[in-house]
């Protein structure tokens, strides 16, 4: 019986044909449009026209993946092209065959049309696509990507006690699926209606003087390039996708002035970091291992990029001194390499700098200068920053000199 459908219609819908024979439920508001319902319980929504004296029957998509608001102008613009004497059956079909769009395939014109020229950070796009997205989909044809696989990726992320990186990896595909809907790739998104996979809890981690000097022992034991990467993030508090992209020609040795051009930021504006003794110190190390353009690089035309992984092995090394020390038996407390820059932040408020000094220090766009303020005030507080820069290594250097110095006191009393 043909009815108007509506969700709560379409909800309740079980199959009531007889073995292969076809259930469709027609909608009395728009002509040759309805839900055609498997024996599976599956509910897709589907035309049927004639053509050249020949009926056919389009599926347009899975209920659940589309709304049925959504299905209705999917079936409004198919039937526009039926009166054109379009045929969307044969044409699907013939689109199909003749791109073949596979997953893979469609990522890389992804990365290369859009990525690539629109997102400074597009390196992390397809580091994530290459480790988690694109082993499971890359074979798949583009059309045919479930809301179930994207859910599956995502639950693998996730059981590596991964829930960020879960979210992270739902924004990048959630991207990437929309650049496919607007070139028509797709006629509807897979991951329409996915939540975050994970609660996001604000942190609020700072590192205590001891840990400090844990991760420096470690980082410096691990050197070149992420050993010395972390310690500079550890004297800057800069950003840690901005420090891993940072080039030689963007560094002035004699000034010891670190100038990042408004599109490597954060915030889309120029941001100049003075130089301490001892980050140059780093900087002059990096040097002497001259790879290519990047400072920190272990390819040598591009940035760092194996933060996780090398994460993993400095907390393996942090943990394993550990076990060998009484004095801290248990392992580090979790930390993330952005807990680095909220404890340089802190470090330097304790030491008495201004809070828009540091806001400055970390090219902030928000916080002890914003509004009318922010507009007006184009002061950059270049010797406030010096300043407060050298103070904080100072800082550092007299925490990695205190711990040392009391291991050796100890040694002595011994």
């Amino acid at each position: 019986m043909a009815q108007k459908l509506t969700k709560k219609l379409i909800d309740g819908f079980e199959y009531e044909g007889e073995g292969s024979q076809q259930d469709i439920r027609w909608d009395t508001e728009m002509r040759g449009f309805g839900v055609r319902i498997y024996p599976s319980g599956i509910k897709s929504f589907i035309l049927s026209y004639r053509q050249n004296g020949t009926k056919r029957i389009y599926v347009i998509a899975q209920y659940g993946q589309i709304t049925l608001e959504q299905a209705r102008e999917l079936a409004k613009k198919r039937f526009g092209e039926i009166a054109d004497r379009r045929d969307p059956l044969l044409e699907k079909r013939a689109t199909k065959k003749k791109h073949e769009w596979t997953v893979k395939r469609a990522f890389e014109d992804f990365l290369k049309h859009y990525a690539q020229k629109r997102n400074k950070h597009w390196q992390e796009t397809e580091r994530i696509f290459t480790k988690d997205v694109l082993p499971s989909l890359e074979v798949m044809p583009i059309d045919e990507v479930k809301k179930d696989d994207i859910i599956k990726i995502l639950d693998k992320i996730r059981d590596r006690n991964s829930g960020i990186m879960a979210n992270r990896t739902l924004a990048h595909i959630k991207k990437f699926f929309q650049w496919c809907l607007e070139r028509n790739l797709i006629e509807f998104s897979p991951v329409m209606g996915i939540g975050k996979p994970a609660g996001e809890v604000e942190r609020d981690r700072v590192l205590h003087d001891y840990e400090i000097k844990e991760i420096w022992d470690a980082a410096q034991e691990m050197g070149f390039p992420f050993g010395y990467c972390i310690q500079f993030l550890i004297l800057t508090g800069q950003r840690r996708g901005e420090v891993a992209a940072m080039r030689w020609e963007d560094y002035n040795e004699e000034e010891r002035l670190w100038t990042l051009p408004k599109e490597f930021t954060k915030t889309n504006r120029q941001h100049e970091v003075p130089i301490s003794d001892l980050s140059a110190d780093i900087i002059e190390s990096c040097h002497t291992l001259l790879l290519g353009d990047y400072v920190f690089t272990s390819a040598g035309d591009r940035p760092f990029e194996n933060f996780s992984r090398d994460k993993e092995l400095l907390d393996d090394m942090i943990n394993a001194k550990r076990k060998k020390n009484k004095q801290f038996p248990a392992p580090m407390q979790p930390w993330r390499i952005h807990d680095i820059r909220r404890t340089v932040a802190t470090g330097m408020a304790k030491l008495g700098v201004a809070p828009h000094v540091v806001q400055k220090v970390q090219n902030h766009s928000t916080g002890a200068i914003s509004g009318i303020a922010a507009i007006y005030n184009r002061y950059e507080y270049a010797d406030e920053k010096r300043e407060a820069l050298d103070q904080w290594a100072a800082q550092v250097q007299k925490v990695l000199s205190e711990k040392s110095e009391k291991k050796d006191k100890n040694k002595s009393a011994a």
